[in-house]
């Protein structure tokens, strides 16, 4: 009789491991989708580790912290040197409140791949958004050093810099895409926007 009910226990587990995605599911727990919708890309074994970092922050943003490290290991282990997966990994991280081990990811951005300007310019982005300007700086000179008068970025790091409240910081890099070309009318318009959708914050 026992080993009849053993399997019979283990049905609700199974029917469990494989949810039914109706619409009902997707407007249920956000934990049970946020693990489901991992789990199952995952059973798929993706060659991408980019798309293993994104399954690792799904499970961290559940609460499986165990499986969201092996997805990150996996993933670092495939692509050690490509910033944009090692980002990937540190903002998963940083969004679910790991803030030292973010940090130990995104300096492996710097000292691995340090001319991918993708990985540095949203380093950079990530880390202003959660106000730590000490970090976000590191990636913005880097960038500079490779892109010395690319404004477009250094609109985009000024309008990071102001959305975070951080104004002295956001006027550097509003001072710099004006001299990098000041006949661009395109700027003047960006950063007059910047302001304006940032009121609240003066």
């Amino acid at each position: 009789m026992r080993a009849i009910l053993v399997p019979l226990l283990a049905l609700p587990l199974l029917a469990q491991a494989q949810p039914k995605f109706d619409e009902a599911f997707f407007n249920g727990d956000k934990k049970a989708v946020l693990e489901g919708c991992a789990q199952m890309a995952q059973s798929m074994k993706p060659k991408d580790a980019k798309w293993l970092a994104e399954y690792g922050r799904a499970y961290l943003a559940a609460g499986d912290q165990a499986r969201a490290k092996a997805c990150f290991k996996d993933a670092e282990e495939r692509e050690p040197n490509d910033g944009e997966v090692l980002r990937l990994i540190a903002v998963g991280w940083l969004k679910n409140g790991f803030k030292n081990e973010a940090l130990e990811t995104y300096e492996k951005i710097l000292k691995r791949d340090p001319k991918n300007k993708d990985a540095l310019v949203a380093s950079a982005q990530d880390l202003a958004a959660v106000v730590m300007p000490q970090y976000a700086d590191q990636f913005m000179a880097q960038y500079a050093k490779l892109e010395n008068d690319d404004w477009e970025k250094f609109l985009i790091f000024g309008k990071a810099y102001l959305s975070a409240g951080l104004r002295e910081k956001a006027a550097h890099w509003f001072a710099l895409a004006v001299a990098s070309k000041p006949g661009e009318e395109k700027i003047y318009l960006e950063i007059s926007k910047a302001y304006a959708d940032s009121q609240a914050l003066m």
